[in-house]
C-alpha cells in the first residue's frame, strides 16, 4: 500500500478531499461504488435496497458496527452523493465522483461535516486502496484494514498542521 498522501483532510472545515487513480473504465468503476456487490469489498457490506435516488440503506463494517446512508445526489457513472450516519459521531456526506483525467479513471471522494477529518483521510485512504485493488481483479480482506492505517494517520497528520 502506498503510504504517501492522495489528497488532503483539513481540520478547520472538518473535509477530506482524496483522488485515486484506477486501473478500469469509468462503467467499472461506477459499478464497484454503487452496487452491492461492489461496496461490500471495499467499504462495508451492503444491506438494504439497491442504491439509487433517495434510497436509504445500511453498511456492516468491522465488528457488526452499523452506519445509514441516503443517497442525496445520483449520477450514474459519474456521481454519488450521500448521507454518513455513523454511530456516535455527528451526520456529514459523502460525496463520490468518477472521472477521466490523463491519469485515466480517477476516483474522488470528499467528505465534509468530519469532527476528525485526520482519522477519516486515514480511513477514506485505506478504503480507496481496497477499492483500487478491487478494479485490479484482487480483492483484498477486511482483516488486514488497520496494517498501514497508522502510518497513514500520522502521514494525513502532519500534512493537516
Amino acid at each position: 500500500m502506498d503510504l504517501e498522501p492522495i489528497g488532503v483532510a483539513d481540520r478547520l472545515s472538518g473535509r477530506v478531499v482524496l483522488r485515486r487513480p484506477v486501473a478500469c473504465s469509468v462503467p467499472t468503476a461506477w459499478r464497484a461504488a454503487s452496487e452491492a456487490d461492489g461496496l461490500s469489498a471495499w467499504l462495508g457490506r451492503h444491506e438494504g435496497p439497491r442504491l439509487g435516488p433517495g434510497a436509504t440503506f445500511t453498511l456492516v463494517h468491522e465488528q457488526q458496527v452499523r452506519s445509514t446512508h441516503t443517497v442525496l445526489e445520483w449520477e450514474p457513472s459519474r456521481l454519488l452523493a450521500m448521507t454518513w450516519d455513523f454511530p456516535d459521531e455527528a451526520p456529514s456526506r459523502v460525496r463520490l465522483s468518477i472521472g477521466r483525467d490523463t491519469a485515466g479513471t480517477v476516483v474522488t471522494l470528499e467528505h465534509a461535516g468530519l469532527e476528525d477529518a485526520v482519522a477519516y483521510a486515514a480511513g477514506w485512504h485505506v478504503h480507496l486502496d481496497y477499492l483500487a485493488e478491487l478494479l485490479r481483479g484482487r480483492p483484498r480482506s477486511f482483516d488486514d484494514f488497520w496494517v498501514d492505517y497508522d502510518a497513514l494517520r500520522q502521514r494525513y497528520d502532519a500534512e493537516a498542521g
